[in-house]
């Protein structure tokens, strides 16, 4: 029996680069948006994400229905209560501070809210108003766990597609559903 060289590096480094290959190779991650809502944490992909910006000034829901408009780029952009579409209620939207060039930057200023412009779609943008500072973070991509349907049919929290497992150092975040938020 005839065996060649390279079958024979072959079977004796395999091992050895397969160990090492697999010791390179980290977990997939997940990019987020993450903020706080009502003492809890949300996140949608940064993919959906267009701009984060600070919230100007809101109009067109005279009856509080949770759906407004405002001035993005010199044309209207509807903006969705996100507080309303998740837990059901409106939220206090805070009328924005007159600012002033000495003004203290937003996270010493709690009156600032921002405004996250999601893109569902091509040609569609849509804005969410939230009360915190929105941050990025990766999170691997098993730690997010699908809700129980029980949870998501009868629980206080809607519009959301998983919850990540409570790490040691970040608290549980709901990622939420672009296309039901929207």
């Amino acid at each position: 029996m005839v065996v060649s060289i390279d079958k024979v590096l072959m079977a004796i480094y395999s091992p050895l680069r397969s160990r090492r290959l697999a010791a390179k190779q980290t977990e997939a991650t997940q990019r987020l948006i993450t903020f706080k809502l009502c003492q809890e944490t949300f996140a949608v992909k940064l993919a959906s994400v267009h701009k984060v910006t600070t919230l100007d000034r809101l109009y067109g829901d005279p009856s509080g229905t949770g759906v407004s408009l405002t001035t993005y780029q010199d044309r209207e952009l509807v903006v969705i209560d996100v507080g309303h579409r998740i837990f059901g209620k409106t939220q206090q939207l805070l009328p924005p501070q007159a600012k002033s060039l000495d003004a203290p930057e937003s996270h010493l200023n709690p009156l600032v809210r921002f405004l996250l412009i999601l893109q569902p779609e091509p040609n569609r943008l849509v804005g969410l108003p939230i009360d915190s500072p929105p941050s990025i973070q990766s999170i691997q991509i098993s730690a997010f766990q699908p809700l129980p349907d029980i949870y998501r049919q009868h629980g206080n929290i809607h519009c959301v597609s998983s919850l990540s497992i409570e790490l040691r150092d970040r608290p549980s975040i709901f990622l939420l559903d672009v296309d039901s938020l929207v």
